[in-house]
């Protein structure tokens, strides 16, 4: 990136920042523009459920960015990367990984919860697919930042997501909306609420999605990124006399993507390793490198949105079954109110794991061995959770508001893991006459169950001492209950040991169904927490909110279920959070909201490498570490004119380990590249030598310093109807993907530009949307995956006698989409 380059964007950065905090404020997005009956700009008010009950967004004390239909509309957010691009503090990874400010996850291993709390109507969902809904089902979503476990309790130490879903209108109505566009994309879906009675009403809708997928590939097999996704709810909302009403919604997602479901569009962007003999791609010494002495460049080296692979990826989202309800009781001081629902669904991805359309076998020096190049991988998990809860929420404009709940979750959880060699006929029979037959051919066969509870009480309340003056506390206590499996077959069948010249062939089979062999075994913990929240509000005018407020949260303890880790148990999370912000509202046309925010993480919960209790293996732990992490977060919306809207955002954060200390990082374990800091000294395994780290002083994976978008639209009035022009630019800094703090493992910053034109009907029955998103075609990352072949199985030890110094990594990155184009049409009814 040049000079000029890096001082324009961080004066654009530093612009956005300066225009905010002259208004003290904090953050609002998603009003839609309106104009008085006196003809003058303003902002409509929007009204949120932040805290559980109806508020004006501008009159609740929390960091929220709201999203309705109508906006997202407006500004073209068609997808989960658009919801991060304008919400500060907030990345997502693919493959249900969501942070916000540095709250997440980096495993995929079952045992282990996501740092942000996921909600579909009000009920934990434990999944990101309800992001991925199109405007057409959804009436807003809701972005909380800042740890919520006072009232959404389970996982929110970053915050909680909740998606808010259009209900059946009392009115026979309609709609439906096609899109085309290139890569033979379209989208068909459509709606219809239907009333059965004055106090009864049903909605139904639907909606296909296809698109070829743009990671070409110049192999057999293929392309990756392509779509075909399906959708179906109904729902029934009733009125049971005058105190009960009744609300239901059942929903099925289906997907069969291609390399992965959850947008993980990833590819590998360095070239094959053709030196190295053992296997570079993450399981080392079991096989031996498929790309060992091929002769094809990876097309992804020099183009990231190339690939070339002989079997075909899939992301595949079966079962999906979602069933949500809500009833509400009026009891006069007070509504009970009881929110339940269940959730199944069955996952699995996979596809080539050589990352070559190599087929044809080849042998290494001094081994008889023939070898298959051919590689494969598949992640299969099936999930069932369950929920229940019951508020009671008081009514009234008297001084005091509280609300109070019980809470109840349970889940089972499944997961398998393979990775095979299918054309290996050495890995179909046990090896040496043990163990049971392998089919398959796998080399790798991980298997982990989970079943887990948690339950919960809770209550807040406010106090209004004045028309200027109130404070809020809250307390919440959580018991999670977690009990799990975990069996690993592994089957080595590689060259690891050479006298001279002369590779010795080691083959063994670690069967957990062979007597004396403890593969496997069966964990079960509980945790519980006390968290709470305690906040003061200042209103000096109707136009104004000033608030500071600390908040404790809480993640439960975990296990890294499947890896047979020698340290699969780690301790639950907290984290201390303090913040201050304010929202205020000028001329009625102007928001400005800020929020300034401080986070002490204690025991964050990571999966990283370390060796096994005898010293003779590296392995997988689950450990905690403590980190810190302070921000800014900016947001405002500006309606100068009533044809002419300026939205805009910026977020900071800044984050860093405090304590974690020593490791050592399997794309690295020489700690030989820039950033590596050694620490606790070395050891050798297997003929390697193996150099710890200290992580601290790294930044929390997932969390881009700096980050910001802005999006403008003018409308056009005519008597035939409006036309709107709406442009968006977005940029996201520099992002590290892993725990260590190496430029090797971090993607570079990226900007998009977004276009569209809405042509509105005057009577609002039709509208028609051209749009043009990534429009100057730029490369963007969204993840980075990194092993090192040549430190790990180098020159490091005479003994294993192979490869050379250590020179780089094998990288593979998430990409985001290239340029897409088209149009879409709506009509009402």
């Amino acid at each position: 990136m040049s000079q000029h380059t890096s001082r324009l964007r961080t004066l654009l950065a530093l612009s956005a920042s300066a225009v905010a905090l002259t208004a003290i404020a904090q953050p609002a997005l998603a009003q839609t523009a309106a104009a008085n009956t006196a003809g003058a700009s303003t902002v409509e008010e929007l009204v949120v459920t932040a805290e559980k009950r109806e508020q004006s967004l501008q009159d609740v004390p929390v960091a929220v960015s709201a999203y309705t239909s109508a906006k997202r509309d407006v500004v073209g957010m068609t997808s989960i990367q658009d919801f991060v691009n304008f919400t500060p503090g907030m990345n997502y990874s693919g493959t249900d990984r969501l942070s916000l400010r540095g709250a997440g996850r980096n495993t995929y291993y079952i045992g282990n919860d996501p740092g942000v709390a996921t909600y579909t109507d009000g009920f934990y969902s434990a999944s990101s697919s309800e992001l991925f809904k199109t405007p057409l089902f959804v009436e807003r979503t809701e972005i909380l930042r800042g740890p919520q476990g006072t009232l959404y309790g389970r996982n929110a130490m970053g915050g909680a997501v909740n998606t808010i879903s259009q209900h059946p209108s009392h009115d026979l109505s309609g709609e439906v909306r096609g899109v085309v566009g290139n890569d033979n994309h379209y989208r068909a879906e459509g709606v219809v609420s239907i009333p059965l009675a004055d106090n009864l009403r049903i909605k139904l809708g639907g909606s296909q999605e296809k698109a070829d997928g743009f990671i070409k590939n110049t192999g057999t097999a293929n392309d990756g990124g392509s779509i075909n996704r399906t959708y179906f709810e109904g729902q029934v909302e009733a009125e049971l006399g005058e105190k009960t009403t009744v609300w239901v919604r059942y929903s099925r997602t289906s997907w069969d993507d291609t390399t992965g479901v959850g947008d993980r569009w990833s590819n590998l962007i360095t070239p094959y390793d053709t030196t190295s003999i053992v296997n570079p791609i993450g399981v080392g010494f079991l096989q031996v490198n498929p790309q060992f002495g091929y002769t094809t460049p990876n097309p992804g080296a020099s183009d990231p949105y190339k690939m070339n692979t002989n079997r075909n990826g899939y992301g595949q989202l079966r079962g999906n079954h979602l069933l949500t309800a809500q009833v509400t009781y009026d009891l006069g001081f007070a509504d009970l109110k009881y929110i339940g629902g269940f959730q199944q669904y069955n996952y699995q991805t996979g596809g080539d794991y050589d990352g070559t359309s190599r087929t044809a076998p080849f042998t290494v020096p001094g081994s008889a061995t023939l070898f298959y190049p051919d590689q494969t991988t598949d992640f299969n998990e099936h999930k069932r959770y369950f929920s229940n809860e019951i508020d009671l929420t008081s009514k009234g404009d008297g001084p005091l508001r509280w609300i109070a709940g019980l809470y109840q979750y349970q889940e089972t959880y499944e997961q398998r893991i393979q990775l095979a060699s299918p054309q290996q006929a050495q890995l179909a029979a046990p090896v040496g006459g043990l163990g049971t037959a392998n089919p398959s051919r796998d080399f790798v066969d991980q298997y982990a169950t989970l079943d887990s509870k948690a339950y919960a009480v809770f209550g807040q309340a406010t106090y209004a001492f004045n028309d200027q003056w109130s404070v809020t506390g809250g307390l919440r206590y959580t018991k999670d209950e977690k009990s799990g499996f975990e069996s690993q077959r592994l089957i080595l069948l590689s060259p690891l040991v050479f006298k001279g010249a002369v590779a010795v062939d080691v083959s063994t089979d670690m069967d957990p169904n062979t007597p004396g062999v403890q593969n496997f075994r069966s964990m079960s913990n509980s945790w519980d927490a006390v968290t709470g929240t305690l906040n003061a509000d200042w209103t000096p005018d109707k136009d104004t909110l000033v608030y500071a407020k600390y908040s404790r949260g809480y993640k439960s303890g975990g296990f890294l279920l499947g890896t047979l880790a020698p340290q699969p148990e780690a301790g639950a999370e907290h984290v201390n959070a303090y913040e201050v912000g304010a929202k205020k509202t000028l001329m009625g046309n102007l928001i400005l909201n800020a929020s300034l925010f401080y986070n002490d993480y204690k025991d964050l919960q990571i999966n990283l490498q370390q060796l096994n209790a005898a010293g003779t293996a590296s392995a997988n732990n689950f450990v905690n570490v403590n980190a810190r992490a302070y921000g800014l977060e900016l947001e405002t919306i500006w309606q100068p004119t009533r044809a002419l809207q300026f939205n805009a955002s910026y977020g900071y954060l800044n984050t860093e380990i405090t304590k974690g200390c020593c490791f050592y990082d399997p794309a690295d374990p020489g700690a030989l590249l820039p950033g590596a800091q050694p620490s606790g000294g070395s050891t050798t395994t297997n003929g390697v030598r193996l150099v710890f780290q200290d992580l601290k002083g790294s930044p929390l994976y997932q969390s881009p310093k700096n980050k910001f978008a802005v999006n403008a639209n003018y409308t056009f009035d005519f008597d035939p109807g409006s036309l709107i022009f709406s442009g968006t630019y977005s940029w996201t800094d520099k992002t590290i993907y892993q725990p260590f703090n190496d430029a090797a493992f971090s993607v570079p910053a990226y900007g998009t530009a977004d276009f569209r034109a809405i042509w509105k009907e005057a009577k609002n029955k039709y509208s028609v949307i051209a749009f043009v998103k990534n429009a100057f075609d730029q490369q963007g990352y969204t993840s980075t995956g990194s092993t090192n072949p040549y430190a790990i199985f180098g020159s490091p030890s005479p003994a294993i006698g192979v490869g050379g110094p250590q020179t780089g990594v094998a990288i593979s990155r998430g990409l985001i989409q290239p340029r897409t184009y088209g149009v879409e049409l709506q009509y009402r009814f």
